[in-house]
């Protein structure tokens, strides 16, 4: 079945260009020599990319996801966003927000649970152990000066 609110081929294009010209270019996050050297992609080619009017070139499917795995999430989130979608880092350092956030929460959840029955006896306190010291240990980067 067709999505009534699909793209065209030229505003895909379009949205793609637009998002490496916000990363990459002359005053940008990347230089264009920089992205080449970490890309093995030709400055010439990603230079097209950002190019004006008819000399732009859209990066092949093979090179799009080559720049989404350099420029990362951002530009990936960029990119699908035209669309209705959207991205987020699948393996997220140990201290990103989100993953701090999950770990306490896993944590906190097993207290709740322990402690359901109004008390943590000797066999929740064992068992919570783990639990604690992880929590502890995320907690402690954000409680030194």
């Amino acid at each position: 079945m067709m999505n009534s609110s699909m793209i065209s081929p030229e505003t895909a294009e379009d949205e793609i260009c637009k998002a490496i010209g916000l990363l990459m270019g002359r005053g940008r996050q990347h230089s264009v020599e920089d992205v080449a050297l970490g890309t093995k992609i030709p400055a010439r080619t990603l230079s097209a990319m950002i190019a004006s009017g008819g000399d732009r070139r859209c990066p092949s499917g093979c090179n799009l996801l080559i720049l989404a795995s350099f420029f990362g999430v951002e530009f990936t989130d960029r990119v699908l966003s035209v669309i209705g979608q959207g991205a987020r880092e699948l393996d997220p350092a140990a201290d990103a927000p989100a993953m701090v956030i999950s770990k306490l929460m896993t944590g906190a959840a097993e207290f709740a649970r322990a402690g359901a029955d109004g008390r943590y006896c000797h066999i929740d306190r064992a068992e919570l152990r783990d639990d604690a010291v992880m929590m502890i240990q995320i907690l402690e980067p954000f409680a030194a000066p």
